[in-house]
């Protein structure tokens, strides 16, 4: 077996060099791009205030029964109503097939608090907002929320009794933090 020359020596080491070296020039460019392209993409990220205002937390605890919390969420009101037994028990004698769009008690209050409706409080029918929210507001013969626009009429569940409007008030998506707070969104 032949001895390597000086030159094939030298030759490889020089290879040896250069992979060495672009391996290392390599690296360091994929390190400087994400050094720089890092930032870009974290600012694209929702900052906390964005964060807190597309999921709120709601205190639910000082409405009284009978009673209507409006809150305002991605531009629309959001009514939280505290039902008392009395209203439970009056909703659930109504026959859901007499309904313009049949829905249950049990598919309209808050799952775990049967105590609590959360819709949205825009009409169905007509983009506008309800009444029967503050005192004095008109409730309709239902109890519930009355559309001044065209006069259809909902109950204390959000379901539509009469009037144009065909669906059930909007439910938004919620859960409940603890006894006294939701969180939408």
């Amino acid at each position: 077996m032949a001895e390597p020359t000086a030159d094939a020596t030298a030759a490889h080491g020089a290879e040896s060099r250069r992979d060495f070296l672009r391996i290392l020039a390599m690296a360091g460019g994929a390190v400087g791009t994400v050094t720089v392209i890092w930032p870009l993409i974290d600012a694209l990220n929702p900052d906390a205030a964005s964060t807190a205002r597309a999921r709120p937390i709601v205190t639910i605890s000082d409405i009284a029964p009978d009673s209507v919390k409006t809150v305002q969420w991605v531009g629309l009101p959001v009514l939280i109503r505290r039902l008392t037994d009395k209203q439970l028990a009056d909703e659930a004698a109504v026959a859901v097939s007499s309904l313009p769009d049949p829905a249950s008690v049990a598919s309209r209050v808050a799952p775990g608090n049967p105590h609590f409706v959360v819709v949205f409080g825009q009409n169905t029918g007509t983009p506008c907002e309800l009444e029967g929210s503050n005192p004095g507001d008109s409730q309709g013969d239902y109890g519930g929320w009355v559309c001044p626009c065209d006069g259809s009429q909902y109950d204390v569940l959000g379901r539509v009794r009469v009037g144009p409007a065909h669906r059930n008030l909007v439910i938004p998506r919620f859960s409940f933090i603890n006894p006294d707070q939701i969180q939408l969104g």
